[in-house]
């Protein structure tokens, strides 16, 4: 039986020599091996198919057709919505930068964004886009307190971000569009996570639909406001058939879609080299003991997070379901040569070695804010919002006619 990791094994790994952390899981769909099911596609509608190289069950190695199921950008953002469940559940405190769009103008309402949500966290656009209010004003959030910490931070500071927004330092944010440019501050993603289907076949999909009125094809109808419609004697100009307004049969189609395999692969990587060019000094003076507490944080967000998307199974999109074959288990590739260390992590115990590293960090003197910090949407940023969604509602009521 694996033992599970805790928090002194984790910071014997990030202040050792070891490499990563690393974990490969089997997952079959929801209806079991065999069953179909349907990758993001990408430009023309097509799914990203390669070809790759394993060791077969005869020892040789093979090639293989493979099909991305879930990218690295794409899992990052699954392993962000495992972290924010839990953070709105009150199980998890984490530090958050936080924009509300409480505004009634929204026909659409959206609710609060995160440094969870934002696809550039910390240096998203819509943080620069918004205000906080400072000292009795309300100051451009990249022009505060806490959004100037950006101008600053880099490998050998990474300590103002720490505090406010650790997932930006683990999850990878370049600060492009920030006073710097291209200069700015640039942090390279430590967590890398993807799902590959493992000699996948392409299917076919069909699409149909029985009118239980049966409307035959061939009457003119002439479309008017409102969904409303009439029946003409004969065809001219600007009428239509009735499957333009969602009458009438359509005959069966077959296309190709959707993919059978022999089963998929979460892959999962934290590399513990790039955690150890984060340095974290205290007042301007370094020191291991605050590096290592650091590092250690960072880590057992990553791990903590990947244990908590594996235990809430793999609902991707629509017809494709996962599901774990085995536990979440972590491989601790250590000294070259050695077997791997193994380990279990379940989400539980991944909170509760978080929440020691928070207190060892909070103990060496490293600031940690768990309180959000607000925003609120600057006026242009509102307005540009509000057209949008008038012209997504027009656009919508247009296609429905």
């Amino acid at each position: 039986m694996l033992p599970p990791l805790n928090l002194k094994a984790l910071q014997d790994a990030v202040s050792g020599t070891a490499c990563a952390f690393r974990s490969r899981t089997r997952l079959q769909p929801a209806d079991g091996p065999g069953g179909k099911i349907f990758p993001p596609t990408h430009l023309g509608g097509e799914y990203a198919v390669e070809q790759r190289r394993r060791t077969g069950a005869d020892g040789n190695s093979e090639e293989v057709t493979c099909v991305l199921i879930d990218s690295v950008q794409s899992s990052a953002n699954r392993l962000e919505e495992a972290l924010k469940i839990q953070v709105e559940a009150r199980k998890l405190s984490l530090p958050l930068v936080r924009v509300d769009f409480d505004d009634d103008r929204l026909t659409d309402p959206i609710g609060s964004l995160s440094t969870l949500d934002v696809p550039h966290r910390l240096a998203d656009a819509i943080l620069r886009d918004s205000l906080i209010d400072e000292d009795g004003k309300a100051v451009p959030f990249r022009k505060s307190s806490w959004g100037s910490r950006l101008n600053v931070a880099s490998l050998g500071n990474a300590t103002p971000l720490l505090e406010i927004s650790p997932t930006s330092l683990l999850f990878g944010l370049w600060d492009s569009t920030g006073p710097k440019g291209g200069l700015g501050a640039k942090f390279q993603r430590a967590i890398v996570s993807e799902i590959v289907a493992i000699g996948a076949a392409i299917g076919v999909r069909t699409s149909s639909r029985i009118d239980p009125l049966q409307i035959r094809s061939g009457i003119p109808i002439k479309k008017g406001d409102d969904s409303e419609y009439e029946v003409t004697a004969k065809e001219s100009k600007g009428t239509v058939q009735a499957s333009e307004i969602n009458h009438g049969n359509i005959p069966p189609t077959i296309d190709a879609g959707g993919i059978t395999c022999d089963y998929c692969e979460h892959s999962l990587t934290l590399s513990l080299p790039a955690l150890r060019r984060l340095r974290f000094p205290i007042n301007g003076e370094w020191s291991t003991e605050a590096d290592n507490a650091g590092r250690t944080l960072l880590a057992s967000i990553g791990l903590m997070a990947s244990a908590l998307a594996c235990e809430s199974g793999f609902d991707l999109r629509s017809r494709c379901l996962l599901w774990p074959e085995v536990p979440f288990e972590l491989e601790l590739l250590d000294r070259p040569g050695e077997t791997p260390k193994r380990f279990t992590l379940t989400g539980d115990q991944g909170i509760a070695i978080y929440n020691e590293a928070v207190d060892h960090l909070r103990s060496v003197g490293l600031p940690y804010h768990t309180e959000p910090v607000k925003l609120r949407p600057k006026e242009s940023l509102m307005k540009l919002l509000i057209a949008s969604q008038e012209k997504a509602a027009s656009e919508s009521a247009a296609e429905g006619d």
